[in-house]
């Protein structure tokens, strides 16, 4: 074989290699719809027609870390007295920690639905979870309804900026 058609042949295997050859772009990460990164931190809002007008739905945020039997939200609850929108944020510079979100049927007792809509304060990216109570629930006397059928319970999981909504 002539050096020349060696030096041919080198070259055109070169060529087909280098044409099979392509640059693999970086997949885009998927992004759950139930988590939301946000630095502004991540607003909470339950809203529920508030028919008739003695039906009252709050919002409690229970911290896993410290929660016990006994205990009441932390923060108190959140909503006395709306008008069928009950609201909070979690700041950005709030513990990563688990929480219980809980809506809770305080009075009333007609069948119930609502929808709580986690909400980045800063891109606005939303998330919503429609939920309902039966009719004709029994009285529940105090104002600890985790884990009872008068309160529904969500999972929130903060870690840094980023917010994950389990049910």
């Amino acid at each position: 074989m002539s050096k020349q058609y060696k030096t041919v042949v080198i070259a055109l295997v070169s060529m087909i290699s280098f044409q099979q050859c392509t640059k693999k772009t970086d997949p885009v990460p998927v992004v759950a719809a139930n988590e939301i990164t946000d630095t502004g931190g991540l607003n909470i809002t339950i809203t529920y027609d508030k028919t008739p007008a003695t039906i009252d739905l709050d919002l409690y945020i229970y911290r896993k870390s410290t929660y016990a039997a006994t205990s009441n939200p932390q923060g108190a609850t959140i909503g006395p007295n709306d008008n069928g929108t009950v609201s909070t944020d979690i700041q950005p510079n709030a513990p990563d920690e688990e929480s219980i979100v809980v809506s809770a049927y305080r009075t009333g007792t007609i069948a119930k639905s609502y929808t709580i809509t986690f909400k980045g304060i800063t891109n606005k990216k939303t998330y919503a979870v429609d939920g309902s109570f039966a009719a004709n629930l029994p009285p529940f006397a105090t104002a600890n309804y985790f884990g009872t059928t008068r309160g529904n319970n969500l999972t929130l999981k903060k870690v840094g900026n980023t917010y994950t909504i389990s049910q």
